[in-house]
């Protein structure tokens, strides 16, 4: 069995591992033109159910490199704008107390990546858009790339991210609902100097239709890994509303730095003065800005050996903090149920369908938790 995976992110390359640990041959095709071309987050959650699925995915060195390059676990601080605890605001996903077993953990997602490419460097390429796919004859999938190039594959799986434009053959009815709010996020270096005003953990500051987002990332360092992790920072994110960033509805998103610090400004003017270094001295950059959208998610319409996983087919508000966990999830659902059928005990096909069956009830529990999350964080009146 071949396996091609489009799209080499978190979910992308955790499937590969798992596809790598089963001995099923594959190759990644990514359409960025190197691994660190773009800037894609900073800070995730990874929760239990993540945690499982990069368990069984994952070799137990690159494992133990996930968990050693992992900051140090830290509950959840619900706060007003004067840094005072909230009791009546909580996400359900969210862990109270770092002592909960499993914690969760908090990676940096480049350094998370870093480890997902430990050992199939070779089996993945960069600069290769995934355009268009056919089913050839004997039932396998031919993929079209940008540059003209084709590769054939058993299964074409899927995991180019939001707005993928290959899904629409897979799964028709797929689309992307906009909510109207946003997320701008970035990071500052850890030097200690706000020490008194954030607890060594998830602060979340609950303003006027806005929430902000502040985690400590302190890493240890002493524990020897195949990958160092980053150097001790902050991470924060800001979403909410339009108009707590004094957007207009149906504004471009496409703003100039100034304009994005001027929202930046906007959104944290009720938050103590003392964060404001937090937000001003960060290298805020055009990419720092997203929508908040979640997927409708269609179905299946043909039996050909394609499928989909990750934001590709369920897209989520970071509000729950479940996106990269669903995804983490697919990989192993996925690399598991193709084990079975490369050990001859299913169909390929009856396979695919089982993973979909699976994979579409937990990421639309996953999506509705997401919009909970949102109405909680920022009182998002989403009515899709």
């Amino acid at each position: 069995m071949k396996v091609i995976i489009a799209g080499a992110g978190l979910g992308g390359l955790c499937l590969a591992q798992g596809l790598s640990k089963a001995g099923i041959g594959f190759e990644v095709y990514e359409r960025d033109a190197a691994f660190d071309s773009r800037t894609q987050g900073y800070r995730i959650r990874i929760d239990h159910s993540g945690q499982q699925a990069l368990a069984a995915c994952l070799p137990s060195d690159l494992y133990n490199a996930f968990e050693n390059t992992a900051a140090l676990p830290a509950p959840v601080y619900t706060l007003d704008t004067r840094m005072q605890t909230m009791e009546d605001k909580w996400v359900d996903q969210w862990i109270r107390d770092e002592r909960e077993i499993p914690a969760d953990l908090k990676a940096d997602r480049h350094t998370l990546r870093r480890v997902l490419m430990q050992g199939i460097e070779d089996h993945v390429h960069f600069g290769k858009e995934l355009t268009a796919y056919s089913e050839q004859p004997d039932q396998t999938i031919q993929c079209l790339f940008a540059d003209g190039e084709t590769a054939t594959a058993d299964v074409l799986v899927i995991a180019n991210g939001a707005a993928s434009t290959l899904v629409a053959g897979c799964f028709p009815g797929t689309s992307l609902h906009d909510t109207g709010d946003i997320c701008i996020y970035g990071k500052a270096p850890w030097n200690g100097e706000l020490q008194q005003l954030l607890r060594e953990g998830t602060n979340v500051i609950f303003g006027e239709n806005i929430a902000g987002i502040i985690d400590v990332m302190q890493f240890n360092r002493t524990t020897r890994s195949s990958v160092m992790p980053p150097e001790d920072y902050l991470y924060w994110a800001l979403i909410g509303q339009r108009s707590s960033f004094g957007l207009q509805p149906g504004q471009s998103l496409r703003l100039s730095v100034p304009q994005l610090q001027e929202a930046v400004a906007q959104a944290t003017s009720t938050f103590p003065d003392a964060l404001s270094p937090l937000f001003t001295g960060a290298a805020v950059t055009a990419g720092a800005i997203v929508p908040v959208r979640h997927s409708v998610q269609g179905g299946r319409s043909q039996q050909v050996r394609v499928t989909v996983s990750g934001d590709a087919i369920h897209t989520m508000s970071p509000a729950a903090g479940l996106g990269a966990n669903t995804a983490l999830r697919d990989a192993a659902a996925l690399a598991a149920h193709l084990k079975k059928s490369a050990d001859g005990h299913l169909p390929l096909m009856e396979t695919l369908l089982n993973y979909e069956q699976e994979m579409l009830s937990y990421s639309a529990a996953a999506i509705s938790a997401s919009k909970k999350g949102s109405a909680l964080l920022y009182n998002s009146g989403d009515n899709p």
